[in-house]
């Protein structure tokens, strides 16, 4: 081709036709002029179409992550739950002094070193920052909604965490030697109806409460986020 062209120059200097040589000249370069803009052109769309790709696999990925929490949350709201009901009955056996109901207080006493507990990752949205692929995420509520999801994430396990406390700070030394766990004889009655045990149930109510609260919240959340993602995979279809 490049050959053709010199050729084709040649012959208008040859012939003296410096009119026709100048307007040849003039439509060489429009020729490379449109050449090079259409190689930018297609360079510019191979590169939306890998951005693109790489958007929809982040999109994907966040999507994965939400929803192996949402079902994690599910299960520990459903536990939770369970443990709430059992904590207000053993309350209420307490409180009102119920002897016959000894030995339903005593496996329930027995279950508060049981419960739901979810660590999720809390660090979604730092490590898109970190990694850079936040810019990817080009909905800027889907990224302040994985930003609260994270502190929600955050709340959670530090409520993990006090229950937990409780657990190994205060029932266990309170429950200590209370029931004889091989045959589960109730070595001191007296000690299930103290008002240090009730404390302690009634703590891991408001406590299981809180965490209700929260775990509903978090799935709240990430329904929202996995609407928005669905939406925005959907436009992308079309």
């Amino acid at each position: 081709m490049l050959k053709f062209f010199k050729t084709i120059r040649q012959q208008l200097l040859i012939k003296n036709n410096i009119r026709k040589y100048v307007l040849y000249a003039i439509g060489e370069i429009v020729l490379v002029v449109i050449g090079i803009l259409i190689a930018l052109k297609i360079n510019n769309w191979n590169s939306d179409l890998i951005e693109k790709q790489n958007e929809i696999k982040t999109y994907i990925s966040v999507k994965d992550q939400v929803s192996q929490n949402l079902y994690e949350i599910t299960d520990a709201k459903t536990l939770n739950e369970y443990y709430k009901f059992q904590y207000e009955h053993a309350n209420r056996i307490i409180s009102s002094k119920k002897r016959e109901s000894i030995d339903t207080l005593a496996v329930i006493a027995m279950n508060l070193s049981q419960y739901s507990d979810f660590h999720g990752n809390e660090n979604i949205y730092e490590s898109l920052v970190n990694s850079g692929d936040i810019k990817l995420i080009k909905n800027t509520e889907i990224q302040k909604k994985l930003q609260n999801l994270e502190t929600t994430f955050h709340y959670i396990n530090k409520l993990e965490d006090i229950h937990w406390e409780i657990i190994i700070k205060e029932l266990s030394p309170e429950m200590r030697g209370v029931i004889n766990y091989s045959n589960l004889h109730i070595e001191k009655p007296e000690n299930l109806y103290s008002v240090e045990l009730q404390n302690i149930i009634i703590e891991s109510i408001y406590l299981t409460a809180g965490k209700d609260s929260i775990y509903n919240r978090a799935l709240k959340e990430i329904n929202s986020i996995g609407q928005l993602i669905d939406k925005g995979l959907e436009t992308y279809k079309k």
